[in-house]
């Protein structure tokens, strides 16, 4: 992870964005860590097996300790995960089914139980690693006590993005085998888990949007630690996060830390980010928009105009995860 912080003019905010210090990870393929950047100065990828030893900066007043994972094979994704102080465990998304050789050793150092683990929509970079643990004989060992989803109806799917039916398809089957308890997550619907930790569901899918329907079918959640607010928006797009600034009151889109929708591009516009108004936003490695051996600014993400955006919001704090990162209490 690299914590970039802006405090420039526009045109200085654009330069540094353009040639920033923004540390890759030690992950080889096709993404090599950018030119100017030797390999020992990016901070390394975290292994479950070596435990949950990335830096944790201080945030919370108090409440869970929140990982922010970066992926394990190449590509965006979104896995989070919360640990209370008496080791609780509840996770959001969780990435690709690569990712999963990561997370089950995790989450076994960490007990081997999940609380609940919470799915925001139906893109395999964001519930592949849940897949390959249910495919996989016992789940690895692992208790999950609850999935929480709501996925587009498969016949929608077909009709809308017929290439990820081959891949929702198995999940479904293999979670109904599994005999999980599964919840449909309803709007308005909080669950607490105590010692400072609620999640709130803030919308429902809209069937009528059919293009880049998956994305904007993301179940978003605002979550509460120690005092602070964090904003989960999947992969929304821009008709998901327009109709929630009609739909949801301003007081619960307003979050302390935001994840920006999409992996940091081509999500919500700017008037959704300016009613959420965050302190941090958390980035996948799009920040540089380096689309490999060209360089930063090479590549097709919008990340450019985001990034103009939080400048001219004020946000001092932008978290890029290049590797795992954590904020925690600050006790």
């Amino acid at each position: 992870m690299n914590e970039v912080k802006c405090d420039l003019d526009r045109r200085g905010f654009l330069a540094a964005v353009l040639a920033a210090g923004v540390a890759g990870s030690t992950r080889t393929g096709s993404l090599p860590v950018p030119k100017g950047l030797a390999r020992g100065d990016a901070q390394p990828s975290v292994g479950g097996r070596a435990g949950l030893k990335t830096h944790v900066t201080p945030y919370f007043d108090g409440g869970w300790t929140m990982y922010m994972f970066a992926d394990r094979c190449n590509n965006v994704m979104l896995s989070t995960l919360f640990k209370s102080p008496s080791g609780k465990v509840v996770v959001i998304d969780g990435g690709w089914p690569k990712d999963a050789d990561f997370l089950v050793p995790a989450l076994k150092e960490l007990g081997g139980t999940v609380d609940s683990w919470f799915l925001t929509h139906a893109h395999c970079d964001h519930y592949g690693a849940l897949a390959d643990i249910l495919s996989r004989p016992n789940q690895e060992g692992l208790t999950i006590r609850k999935i929480v989803h709501k996925f587009l109806p498969v016949k929608f799917i077909e009709e809308t993005e017929k290439g990820s039916v081959p891949y929702v398809t198995p999940f479904l089957w293999d979670l109904a085998k599994s005999r999980l308890n599964v919840e449909t997550p309803k709007v308005g619907q909080v669950w607490s888990f105590g010692e400072g930790l609620t999640f709130e569901c803030l919308n429902d899918y809209d069937l009528s949007m059919r293009v880049n329907s998956i994305n904007n079918s993301s179940i978003c959640y605002r979550v509460m630690n120690g005092g602070k607010s964090i904003l989960v928006t999947g992969d929304i797009g821009w008709p998901m996060g327009d109709k929630m600034l009609k739909t949801v009151p301003a007081e619960k889109i307003k979050s302390d830390v935001v994840f920006l929708s999409h992996h940091g591009q081509n999500g919500a516009n700017k008037n959704f980010y300016e009613a959420v108004r965050p302190e941090i936003c958390v980035w996948q490695w799009l920040w540089d928009n380096n689309r490999g051996e060209q360089g930063y600014g090479s590549g097709p993400w919008l990340t450019n105009y985001v990034k103009c955006w939080m400048q001219d919001l004020g946000v001092k704090r932008q978290f890029v995860l290049t590797s795992d990162a954590a904020l925690g209490p600050k006790s």
